[in-house]
């Protein structure tokens, strides 16, 4: 045996020692290259895509896959100004050749990270979505990255920004909340970063209603801070807005009118300064769309047509710039505006335009999603093939010599553990059956415990009645009586089972105390089976918690004589208790459980279920009450005392 798991050693050490060399010498050349990149960003003089370019010549690097994909990323990221389609070009072969190797997560994450800019450099908003997504989850899933803080902390930013936008808002939260971690332990106040991050969740549980009112209004404060620590033109608009859509989720319309006036103002401003700028024209569109609706909302209508007009002249002089998005924003809002008014004629129109722009909208959004992701999919089906291939040959080739060997040690072991676990499966069998016998055992014990408190206290509550009122008799008759009905009770709680006989003379002296302490209120009988009693073994003391309910909860209360009637009949392997008497029932429907139930009820109810399990048999109890009185039918286990 030591010899196989030597030999097992063995074959372990030589299969891992050449991969290990490659590895090695990977991480080597491209740590090399690292600290080249860093010296060219510190040189800015040196032409930076000539020294990539002559780096791609060379052997050296050409052999090594980590290497090769580094080169091929320094390439695509010096390109993407100049020419897009080359830049496109270098980063699918850095994708191609980092997908094969294992491990180099620092690398993979800087270069689907490019993907993703050059993505959304393409306006191919959906593959950005999946190449930040894929280097985000690096970073949350390794914790030891070897990458500048920041780099992590723009990656997450630039993946939370692309999930809100398709509503995945649990992931846009954690991934702002880790850059917010970060940002945290580097030693630099980075404002314009911790600005986006709190603008971004205030985003994110707006829109999704994961968090409450709280929540926004801690972000918010968070914005309020930093831009006004900053005084940056942008940051202040920012927060005007976020503040606004804050005051219009609590219909707080007049605060945010306010400061969407605020933001408008800006807005203006910044498309005075630059008339044919786009991005100033959407904004400024969007901004006056939702000013509408909230003017509508505070019934501000001269306001609101005047905002309307406003819209409507931005969009006459870039109707082709505006989007479907913003175009039907506005429309919603000219929608809301005559809805209000109650001119249906109009509103009627302007749902037909909103139908319209969101039908766009969807066959757009489809297209393109379709497209993009149809050029992913090929990119991730490219990349397994090569990889599964490559790792199919490197594996045919590892192990064919000794496929025989490996199949007999896994044979042996595999007989070795069932074996194992078969008689593991038997001990353990054996041992909880043991467990669960003794378990049942002790319960039993414990109920019975349970019970003789209960019973000696509510005995002794009478014998302290009649001791109260001084009458001297009764309670040297009562404390007589009492101390036999102890003996006897304390003798039969010790055992398992009983002679039903010895059970029936212990309650035939708790019904005589009971009738001391109700003066005679009631009259008992006791209807025993033709056969001997003390032949028949029952479970002890669970007869007398129903015979106490019916004296309490029955007789207590009857003005007239009662009567308590117990008839025993044998069975084969039961024994059925009726216990009758005459009260006047209780108050619920017929055939319903009392409201109220005692202790000693209670218990005697777990033990009949400890019992049927222990016994294997079925044990119940069964009430039936109305005003002419209560009968309770118990089914007990019973043994001969003979066998």
């Amino acid at each position: 045996m030591n010899k196989i798991v030597f030999f097992l050693l063995l074959f372990v050490i030589s299969c891992q020692q050449k991969p290990g060399k490659t590895v090695i010498n990977q991480e080597k050349m491209l740590e090399n290259l690292q600290v080249m990149s860093d010296s060219l960003d510190q040189n800015p003089q040196i032409d930076k895509l000539a020294f990539w370019s002559g780096k791609l010549k060379q052997k050296d690097f050409s052999k090594t896959g980590s290497a090769l994909a580094y080169i091929h990323y320094n390439l695509a990221k010096n390109l993407a100004k100049s020419n897009i389609d080359s830049s496109k070009n270098h980063i699918n072969i850095a994708l191609n050749l980092i997908e094969k190797e294992k491990g180099f997560n620092a690398l993979k994450f800087t270069v689907y990270n490019g993907a993703g800019l050059i993505s959304e450099h393409e306006g191919k908003f959906y593959q950005s979505v999946y190449y930040f997504n894929k280097s985000a989850a690096i970073i949350m899933n390794d914790d030891s990255l070897k990458c500048k803080p920041l780099a992590k902390v723009i990656c997450l930013l630039n993946a939370a920004q692309d999930n809100n936008k398709i509503s995945q808002y649990p992931k846009s939260i954690e991934q702002n909340q880790l850059a917010l971690k970060i940002l945290k332990k580097m030693p630099e106040d980075h404002y314009k970063y911790n600005f986006r991050a709190y603008s971004q969740l205030f985003t994110a549980c707006e829109e999704s209603n994961i968090y409450k009112a709280d929540s926004l209004l801690f972000y918010l404060k968070k914005l309020k801070h930093i831009s006004v620590k900053t005084n940056d033109p942008m940051q202040i608009r920012f927060t005007n807005e976020h503040t606004a859509h804050y005051y219009t989720l609590s219909s707080q319309y007049n605060e945010a009118i306010h400061y969407y006036s605020l933001v408008k103002q800006y807005d203006a401003g910044i498309l005075s300064a630059d008339p044919e700028s786009p991005v100033a024209i959407k904004n400024l569109y969007t901004t006056i769309a939702n000013l509408i609706d909230l003017r509508v909302h505070a019934e501000q209508f001269p306001e609101a047509e005047v905002l309307i007009k406003q819209a409507d002249k931005i969009e006459g002089r870039h109707l082709q710039i505006l989007s479907y998005y913003e175009k039907c924003l506005n429309k919603q809002a000219k929608l809301h505006y005559y809805l209000a008014k109650g001119d249906n004629f109009r509103a009627q129109n302007e749902t037909s335009e909103v139908l319209e722009l969101k039908d766009n909208i969807l066959r757009n959004s489809g297209i393109q999603a379709t497209e993009e992701m149809a050029t992913i999919y090929e990119l991730q089906a490219k990349d397994k093939s090569i990889y599964g291939l490559n790792k199919t040959i490197d594996y045919t080739t590892n192990r064919l010599e000794r496929n025989k060997l490996l199949l007999f040690i896994v044979g042996l072991l595999a007989l070795l553990a069932v074996s194992w676990v078969l008689l593991l499966y038997f001990f353990q069998r054996q041992k909880r059956q043991k467990q669960e016998k003794e378990k049942v055992l002790l319960q039993q014990q414990l109920l019975r415990t349970q019970m003789e408190p209960h019973f000696i206290f509510n005995t002794l509550s009478a014998l302290q009645s009649f001791i109260r009122f001084d009458e001297k008799e009764k309670s040297i008759k009562y404390l007589s009586q009492f101390s036999k009905l102890l003996r006897s009770s304390l003798e039969l709680s010790r055992k398992n089972y009983v002679p039903l006989d010895q059970e029936l003379e212990a309650i035939e002296n708790y019904l005589s105390l009971q009738q001391m302490r109700f003066e005679y209120a009631f009259a008992y009988e006791i209807i025993t089976p033709d056969t001997d009693t003390s032949a028949l073994l029952i479970p002890p003391m669970l007869i007398q918690p129903f015979v106490e309910n019916a004296i309490i909860h029955g007789i207590g209360n009857h003005s007239d004589k009662g009567a308590i009637i117990i008839e025993i009949f044998s069975q084969e392997n039961q024994l059925l208790v009726k216990i009758t008497d005459n009260g006047k029932g209780y108050e619920s429907t017929s055939n319903a459980k009392p409201n109220h139930q005692s202790l000693s009820g209670t218990i005697a109810r777990e033990r009949l279920a400890i019992l049927a399990k222990e016994n294997a048999i079925k044990t119940n109890i069964e009430i039936i009450s109305n005003e002419k009185g209560t009968v309770v039918l118990l089914t007990l286990p019973v043994r001969n005392q003979r066998y």
